[in-house]
């Protein structure tokens, strides 16, 4: 029997069947409760193993809480087909495209199902190369996120007036535009405005979409929205803190169809699909740059 993984109340081990990891469960706790009494007199021993799960396939990442498996038998029952499950992986987070779901769950499947590099070289870079080529629907690399109003929102460092990003476009001073019977006399440069939790406020992606949207006159956002890295769009939008014109490159929507006039960042969107194999190739000690090429650089001990 031997470790191969580990983290806060689990640990894996390699093991040759259900029953050998029985025996080894009833050896283990008699050995705990040997050299670990119970001297509180607790009515159940306060180190309790536990056999869970039995993988017929374990891939473990190099990042801690990182692995991939497919089980087999589970809560003392076999299940009637192998169960994939993967832990740590961004695939299993709501915020990423489903290009990135899609691709990171299907190499994972089959790193686990022992395919050889080729195999999943190979199907990467089929993907790879038809995202580049345009190939691929671009809904399939919409990202979605929350339309927080704190994630908008600017506060004034002197009198600490709050304002959102979509009002102070054409505002240069905390309290300007008030009119005469204003009373907020601040004067304070918007450009020294902070976020409310006391941070230079950030302005990329699905923000800057948003920002770009407010400035057309198109307001039709709700709770949350979905953004698109785009090229090819040859207008601009303005920093509403720094008052600087920005290229447009990124664009947000509520539906699909407020995409279609836009033609996706392809560069952009093939690179995710390095970024989602680079956990496995990490873990395997393999290149990830073949997944570009195609071809995978064979090692003078294969040649051998």
């Amino acid at each position: 029997m031997k470790v191969v993984y580990g983290h806060t109340d689990s640990i894996y081990v390699q093991i040759d069947s259900v029953e050998k990891a029985q025996e080894s469960i009833k050896i283990i706790e008699e050995s705990v409760r040997e050299h670990f009494p119970n001297v509180m007199n607790l009515k159940q021993h306060p180190v309790v193993l536990e056999f869970e799960k039995y993988y017929s396939a374990l891939g473990v990442g190099t990042t801690k809480n990182r692995n991939a498996g497919m089980i087999t038998w589970e809560d003392g029952v076999w299940l009637d087909e192998p169960k994939f499950t993967m832990t740590g992986f961004t695939a299993k987070r709501v915020s990423v495209t489903q290009l990135e779901k899609d691709v990171q769950t299907e190499a994972l499947k089959m790193w686990v199902n022992n395919k050889k590099m080729v195999e999943i070289n190979n199907y990467l870079h089929s993907i790879y190369r038809s995202v580049l080529n345009g190939e691929v629907d671009k809904h399939l690399f919409l990202k979605r996120s929350r339309l927080k109003e704190s994630r908008f929102m600017v506060q004034c460092q002197s009198c600490n007036r709050k304002y959102s990003l979509k009002d102070i476009t054409k505002l240069n001073l905390c309290g300007e535009n008030e009119g005469k019977e204003g009373t907020h006399k601040c004067g304070e440069p918007v450009s020294s405005f902070l976020t409310i939790e006391k941070r230079r406020p950030s302005i990329g992606s699905g923000i800057a979409g948003i920002l770009y949207s407010w400035q057309k006159g198109e307001d039709n956002f709700d709770d949350s929205y979905v953004f698109l890295k785009v090229k090819g769009v040859h207008d601009v939008y303005i920093n509403p803190l720094t008052k600087e014109k920005k290229k447009v490159e990124y664009v947000s929507g509520v539906i699909n169809s407020d995409f279609d006039k836009y033609t996706p960042d392809w560069e952009h969107y093939s690179e995710l699909v390095l970024k989602k194999a680079k956990p496995i190739y990490e873990s395997m000690g393999w290149d990830v740059s073949s997944i570009r090429t195609g071809k995978i650089q064979t090692s003078l001990e294969e040649w051998f």
